[in-house]
């Protein structure tokens, strides 16, 4: 909602804080297990530690964020002084949360005597709505306190960067009334900006020094309300700000009007586990509140806190698993990603033309080019997965005006792909500069790319499976180059994926393992280790036949299995450990991939098997949410899978993981072209018994249809069809 103009104190009314920011305390991010509350929507997040709170000076990244800035650090409420006793915290919304407390024991006030609601709802500013009731007999006096404070820190220092030199923050200030709170930052970038906390209804009695405080008065039963809103400005800017007559309610009405617009313009899916339903409906609101704007146009954060920000990867693949359900979501992900489509040569942002960024960031260091993210281009796979995303994005639309509108964006990734591995066939990578990625696969940690010593890999490095998107990729640009009647490049693609998948099994393959390597090092030296990574060669068909069935034989094994999922790394590799990020844990979307990549092969009953190891994972999650990771312990030795300590929750390719491998267990073939729908072999485990899809639109057609699993036979019945569409089920 756009805001009527408010007037605001001159600038230079601000005076410069001197006083070390949380008594000269460097920035450091604690690695270690600890709960969170996440709220989303558009640019804004709130992350709160399990009490709902924003705690002081804490190193485990709480706070309220917007574009890449914390504009909140400290945001605490107390009672006389003494912290409120949490009962309960609902955060299903996403968006919206409600949390219910009270009072503990102190000098003055006897314990369990009030109740404290707090809700907040984040639309295009934040709100908070408070409400305090007294149950006891007697009148009751207390003091309400809300403490406030900004370090306007960069999400690179929230995360542990500490910068030789910041800019200014200012002593906060308040408006003549006593009901607005003026936080604000002037930046090395020499950008102003500012944090506004408006309180509706009575001023505080008191604001001094970080804290603003109410004396209250409750009558029995006689509920005491406050409303406090909070919105953010750049350079005097303030785009979104509460208008007089907006109130709590009206913005959380709002907020679940377009939640549910937005969901009912998707297709639905009901199954018959309980589970694997509010999976699904996790998944859909997580996915609706990662949408993030940029100067651009509309993406998906990869995940919350450390990456809310649009990633090429984690876009092209959340794209594809969400793509026969929400074709609108794959659309948005594929012109955002061309829109930032490399065009030039760049080694400190490691951009190419034609290359699809890595990741992009709108804060205070990126501002100032000290970090590369502008955005940054070191991901050596997410041209390919982009390219991947547009064809099956056509193959389920038939839009060929769209297609004709991003070809000149595909030459040019066409041209990246051929001039990347134009000296050996094949894609590798190695870091241009030292602020960029050492790793640039999906297994981008420093040490995930190792031989079978443990000594890393030395680049340029080929990844296995970025060979196999290649591979796809040159096939998907194929299919659409014969549709626009370019033959001869079409011709040409065709013969360069034969050549790279002949070559592929040649050089990757280990003859003594009967797997590929993870990859080849810079000397061409196979990285000999058992990994994950193996899946995807088969997921994209540059592994098939009798090499892709050893492959998934081997992924099976005890040692690449944990239980809860295949892991990343085997238990039997020198560098091996399950707390790691990449070398032993197991990601769901991960095995989304591999499950799909086994359907394709016919593997339908180890597809199946995947399928229930991630709904067990599921099924031990907050929310039913599934996790960026969880650890690679043995399912046998714990009753829960161990959660990963800072994994992002939620996150992208995770929430779409479940819509993935449900979508593989039918096995759609789409062809909107030619108005067409293939079901090749559907098969569901028993356990899901049924599936229904309603509104899954193939062109301009929609349909509803069920599948149902009974003594190990799938039926598919079409409830529904509407607009030219031939479905053909191939049992």
């Amino acid at each position: 909602m756009k805001s009527e103009p408010i007037t605001f104190e001159k600038e230079d009314e601000y005076v410069v804080d001197s006083r070390p920011l949380c008594q000269g305390m460097p920035f450091v991010l604690t690695d270690a297990a600890h709960p969170r509350l996440i709220l989303k929507h558009g640019s804004h997040f709130m992350v709160l530690d399990q009490e709902a709170r924003v705690p002081a000076c804490n190193t485990l990244g709480f706070g309220y964020y917007n574009y890449d800035t914390r504009y909140l650090s400290e945001w605490n409420f107390t009672l006389d002084g003494s912290e409120l006793s949490l009962l309960s915290a609902d955060v299903k919304r996403g968006y919206a949360g409600s949390f219910l407390y009270t009072n503990p024991q102190t000098n003055s006030l006897s314990q369990q005597n009030l109740m404290v609601q707090r809700q907040i709802v984040l639309s295009d500013l934040v709100s908070e709505r408070i409400v305090i009731e007294n149950y006891s007999a007697n009148e009751i006096k207390v003091e309400f306190c809300m403490k406030y404070q900004s370090d306007f820190a960069d999400m690179f220092e929230v995360r542990g960067v500490n910068r030789q030199e910041r800019g200014k923050r200012m002593l906060p200030r308040k408006d003549k009334q006593g009901k607005r709170l003026f936080l604000a930052y002037r930046g090395l970038d020499d950008r102003l900006v500012e944090t506004m906390i408006e309180f509706r209804g009575t001023a505080p009695d008191s604001i001094v020094d970080g804290e603003a405080r109410y004396k209250v008065t409750l009558p029995p039963r006689t509920p005491w309300y406050l409303q406090i809103f909070m919105y953010t400005r750049v350079d005097g800017e303030a785009p979104f700000a509460a208008r007089p007559e907006i109130d709590f309610a009206t913005l959380l009405d709002d907020a679940d009007k377009r939640f549910a617009l937005w969901r009912s313009n998707g297709a639905q899916i009901m199954t018959e586990d309980e589970i694997v339903n509010f999976s699904i409906e996790r998944g859909l609101r997580d996915i609706y509140i990662l949408r993030q704007p940029t100067p651009k146009g509309i993406g998906i954060a990869a995940g919350i806190p450390w990456y809310s920000a649009p990633f090429g990867r984690d876009s092209a693949i959340t794209g594809w698993q969400m793509l026969p359900y929400r074709p609108d979501l794959a659309r948005e992900c594929i012109e955002l990603l061309g829109e930032y489509q490399g065009t030039k040569v760049d080694e400190f942002r490691a951009e190419r033309p034609g290359k699809i960024m890595h990741e992009l960031r709108l804060g205070e260091m990126a501002r100032l080019g000290t970090i590369p993210h502008t955005p940054y281009y070191g991901t050596v796979d997410a041209t390919a997965l982009w390219c991947m995303l547009v064809a099956r994005y056509f193959r389920w639309t038939g839009d060929l005006a769209f297609a004709l509108k991003m070809w000149p964006k595909l030459e040019l990734a066409l041209s990246w792909l051929d001039s990347a591995s134009e000296k050996t066939g094949y894609i590798s990578y190695i870091r241009e500069s030292p602020e960029g990625l050492e790793n640039q696969g999906w297994k981008d940690s420093g040490n995930s790319i190792g031989h079978e010593n443990a000594e890393l890999a030395k680049p340029p490095i080929s990844l296995c499976e970025v060979q196999g998107y290649l591979y796809a990729a040159r096939l998907a640009i194929a299919e659409i180059a014969s549709l626009l009647k370019k033959d001869a490049l079409a011709e040409r693609l065709h013969a360069q994926a034969a050549k790279l998948k002949r070559d592929f099994k040649k050089d990757f393959w280990m003859p003594e393992h009967e797997f590929p390597a993870l990859a080849l090092d810079g000397e061409g030296k196979q990285v000999k280790v058992f990994s994950s990574n193996a899946g995807h060669c088969i997921w994209s068909g540059i592994l098939d036949g009798e090499m892709a069935q050893r492959v998934a034989d081997r992924m099976l094994t005890p040692d690449m299995d944990s239980g809860w999922g295949l892991r990343t790394l085997s238990t039997q590799t020198s560098y091996y450990n399950p707390m790691s990020y990449h070398n032993g844990s197991v990601w769901p979307h991960d095995n989304a991939i591999i499950l799909e990549g086994f359907r394709r092969i016919g593997r339908i009953r180890d597809a199946h098997y995947l399928l229930s190891a991630m709904a067990a994972v599921a099924q031990h999650q907050r929310d039913f949410r599934l996790p960026e990771l969880v650890c690679g312990f043995e399912r046998t030795n714990w009753g829960s899978p161990i959660d990963y300590p800072v994994s992002c929750s939620p996150q992208a390719w995770a929430a779409g993981s479940i819509f993935q491998m449900l979508s593989a267990c039918v096995n759609f073939i789409p062809d909107a072209y030619r108005k067409c729908l293939r079901i090749e072999e559907p098969c569901l485990p028993e356990w899901l018994e049924k599936v229904t899809f309603h509104n899954l639109r193939v062109g301009n057609a929609e349909l509803d249809i069920a599948f149902s699993a009974v003594n190990g036979h799938t039926s598919c019945q079409i409830l529904r069809k509407n607009g030219d569409l031939k479905v053909i089920v191939e049992s």
